[in-house]
């Protein structure tokens, strides 16, 4: 560590929210302390994407991507009632606060442009330096990549990629976002078969990182997964492409919309396990709306199964108690026969069908949208959503006990990850309820085509294309020259392919985190994220330091918090909700702490 009096340099390697939350948690911080302190501290900012937003809500995409919150969730710094336990810095302001002061008309149940998100995030890294530097902080900003960090005599040598001398930093903030992947299993074997046979194969990517000027007007482009990838692939190769949608007056929920196509739309195959898209968000306000109260999976129970069993296990002591939450929120809410009620089955709403052609599982598949649309529209006159909500409002309870280790292991990757994790996004996490009026509307033009449940993608080499089918739909089969995987890179260590990553991995300063799942230590199953410390979360390693410590911030964090989430909530709980600002002023608080430490 520099010794009393010296600088001491940190470079916050990744600006966009995390990194930019960072940030403006130093600053709320700096703002409290003597300027001595301060004027010691130097901070590299280094990311070749735009400073604040990032590549994912770069200012500069395409206005037809939404964000998947309302504009009255989402925050990259403590406002309302979290700061009732974070300080506020002199910027602390959510993103609606900001919206209405620069002239943006968002109602809190609009659902904002990721571009505009992103002009928040720009504004809040600005204002952030400028006052950081007020406060004597020296701040330098680097429009480039780190591909490397090694162990130095004082800190961390860092190679960047525009400059053949290394940088030197006492510590560093790794707040990477997300991170290229390199392929494996089938999606290596389509990407592979793909260049063989001179086929079109986009995998798994950043949206704004696709080009989807690449599909051709007219062919079909097969498409698997319809999460809200899908929704941005969707929009752009249609109103991004001239096509119009045109209000239906009078019309009902689900078909209010109609779809004027230009004639330069390719035409998209779209499939998931599911066979169906993520539903709709309700239309009622508030992060869990107003009236949603768990009276099973409480508190007080948790506290009690706590010292009854110590660690728990999800299927056992958690999930019978969030199921009785569910029906009792779908009885409330005016549902009947609420013991039949199952919310598994909600969320496969084709299991146990078959279909005798393409043409009737188009059929079932509008019915769904329009059911799916009626009901988000409804709020909360209907128990279903209602249902869905009390569903979502167990997952924010179950998160902190995740984080405290407090399910064992064992469960969490069977149960929370194997199978509650995509139940839950299936159904709670889905897009606007306009996504869904669009999709419907695409549907009856014919611009898309859906699948069915569970297929399967190959490749036919007679004929040089891919294939796709599902074992549920009968004489159905799609065959196109381009083909889609509509999801973010997974979030993985093992199989991360940045530099920077594999620069720690060797330099062992870091490895992936293990989860012992069974009552032999030695027996570990690697986990998605970076191992590390209790909070302020510090990399493990072999060579990991103490003294210079590398913190992690953000998508890195999978091993210790379950679903990171793509911003903070505002007005939330800094143990759920928003976690990513405690995480940050956590790391903050203990930088500043050694820098005090050392001058005494």
């Amino acid at each position: 560590m520099a010794g009393s009096g010296r600088e001491f340099t940190i470079a916050v390697i990744g600006a966009g929210p995390r990194g930019t939350s960072f940030m403006e948690r130093l600053l709320a911080l700096v703002e409290r302390t003597d300027a001595r302190t301060a004027q010691r501290l130097r901070l590299l900012v280094i990311d070749p994407a735009p400073h604040g937003p990032g590549r994912v809500w770069d200012p500069e995409q395409s206005p037809l991507y939404l964000m998947n919150t309302p504009a009255s969730y989402p925050t990259a710094a403590p406002s309302d009632e979290t700061l009732e336990h974070l300080p506020a810095s002199s910027v602390s302001i959510s993103f609606l606060v900001w919206a209405r002061q620069n002239g943006l008309t968002y109602e809190a149940t609009d659902y904002p442009t990721r571009a505009d998100y992103g002009r928040y995030l720009r504004w809040l890294q600005e204002m952030t330096t400028e006052r950081l530097q007020d406060a004597g902080v020296v701040v330098k900003h680097l429009l480039t990549e780190v591909t490397a960090l090694s162990p130095a005599a004082d800190g961390y040598s860092l190679t960047l990629a525009d400059r053949e001398d290394p940088m030197e930093v006492n510590a560093a903030v790794l707040a990477l976002g997300h991170l290229p992947a390199h392929l494996t299993g089938g999606a290596e074997q389509l990407a592979r078969s793909a260049a063989e046979l001179g086929l079109h194969y986009i995998p798994a990517s950043v949206p704004t990182d696709v080009d989807y000027a690449s599909f051709p007007a007219g062919e079909t482009v097969l498409v698997r997964g319809m999460g809200l990838n899908f929704f941005d692939l969707m929009i752009q190769v249609t109103v991004g492409r001239g096509g119009e949608f045109v209000p239906v007056p009078g019309a009902p929920a689900g078909r209010t919309l109609e779809y004027r196509p230009s004639g330069d739309e390719p035409h998209l195959a779209a499939g998931s396990r599911r066979g169906t898209p993520y539903r709709a968000k309700t239309v009622v306000p508030g992060f869990v709306p107003e009236g949603i109260d768990l009276v099973h999976l409480t508190e007080p129970v948790l506290a009690e199964l706590l010292d009854q069993h110590g660690r728990l296990d999800f299927r056992e002591h958690l999930w019978p108690l969030i199921e009785a939450d569910v029906r009792h929120t779908y009885e409330r809410f005016g549902g009947t026969s609420p013991q039949d009620f199952d919310i598994r089955t909600l969320a496969r709403p084709f299991d146990g069908r078959s279909f005798r052609s393409a043409s009737e599982y188009q059929t079932a598949m509008l019915e769904f949208l329009e059911h799916d649309a009626a009901t988000s529209a409804a709020g909360t006159a209907s128990p279903e959503k209602m249902a869905i909500a009390a569903l979502h409002a167990a997952r924010m309870r179950i998160k902190p006990l995740l984080t405290a280790h407090q399910i064992s292991n064992a469960s969490r990757l069977h149960d929370v990850e194997g199978w509650f994790e995509s139940l839950v996004e299936g159904l709670a996490s889905g897009p606007p309820l306009q996504r869904i009026e669009e999709l419907a509307a695409l549907a009856r033009a014919g611009v898309v085509e859906f699948l069915g449940p569970d297929p399967v993608y190959g490749v036919d080499r007679e004929h040089g294309l891919f294939l796709a089918d599902s074992p549920t739909v009968s004489g159905a089969r799609y065959s196109a020259a381009h083909m889609v995987e509509a999801m973010m890179p997974p979030n993985k260590i093992p199989a991360s392919d940045s530099p920077l990553v594999h620069s720690l991995l060797q330099q062992h300063l870091a490895y992936p985190a293990g989860l012992v799942v069974s009552d032999h230590p030695g027996e570990r199953v690697l986990h998605k994220g970076f191992a590390v410390t209790e909070a302020p979360y510090r990399l493990r390693g072999e060579k990991s330091s103490t003294e210079a410590p590398l913190y992690v911030l953000g998508l890195q964090l999978s091993s210790v918090h379950w679903g990171t989430a793509i911003a903070a909530e505002a007005g939330g709980d800094p143990a759920a909700s928003a976690r990513t600002l405690l995480d940050a002023q956590e790391a903050a608080a203990d930088i500043l702490r050694r820098l005090t430490e050392d001058a005494a």
